[in-house]
């Protein structure tokens, strides 16, 4: 009976220390629990970075899907006036199921995962399109190309490019339809003899990329005479 009667002190005397700190918390937390139960709710529409995943490495996607999509959220004034896009997220991982071809993306509210309180009422596109391509690689022979005119009485003679080919990466259909590489124009405007100059690949798109041979040495033989 005594140890009880000492363990309900001791008991006592912990929750006595600072009582009135204590006692000050829980009413704050009372307030504040009060005060979000009863804030007016308000509703804002959020422009949300839509992640789809990790697209698989052999496949590309080639059209312009919408990269925002709009949730129109409820909640606690305070709370959905504060929130970022950044807290929202697309559950599951709609890129592992995708194939080549046309690919459909149904969105729902239930679909995004959002703080506590917060409510998601709609969301905009409610579906979207994504079309995949095999990625492929190819090996382009490198073409000079000039700009300006030769000193007068002088021609372009050998022309040597190392190396004569880049190696570059990108959706299988794109590929198909190049047959070369081009430099960014070599300024020959007032040339009267052999030079090199080295010189960038000209830019084939955004979904072509250069895996190999960014830049190429141009050896530029000049002669006198017409051609």
């Amino acid at each position: 009976m005594r140890r009880a009667q000492h363990l309900l002190g001791a008991l006592w005397g912990r929750l006595a220390d600072n009582f009135t700190l204590k006692l000050l918390s829980l009413g704050l937390a009372v307030v504040l629990w009060v005060v979000v139960l009863g804030e007016q709710k308000a509703e804002v529409v959020l422009n949300v970075p839509l992640d789809v995943g990790q697209i698989p490495r052999n496949l590309m996607v080639i059209n312009d899907p919408v990269e925002f999509v709009a949730l129109k959220v409820r909640g606690p004034r305070s709370l959905v006036l504060a929130l970022a896009p950044n807290e929202v997220t697309l559950g599951g991982n709609f890129a592992r199921a995708v194939k080549e071809g046309d690919n459909y993306l149904n969105l729902s509210p239930e679909q995004f995962q959002v703080p506590r309180g917060v409510e998601v009422l709609s969301v905009s596109p409610g579906r979207v399109r994504l079309v995949l391509e095999p990625v492929d690689e190819r090996r382009l022979e490198v073409i000079p190309k000039f700009r300006g005119d030769l000193a007068k009485g002088f021609s372009l003679g050998e022309i040597r490019v190392n190396p004569k080919e880049v190696r570059v990466v990108g959706p299988q259909g794109e590929l198909k339809r190049l047959s070369h590489a081009f430099t960014r124009p070599i300024d020959i405007k007032g040339r009267d003899r052999d030079f090199r100059e080295t010189a960038a690949i000209e830019p084939f798109g955004r979904r072509i990329r250069i895996v190999e041979g960014e830049t190429v040495r141009v050896e530029v033989g000049i002669r006198k005479g017409s051609t």
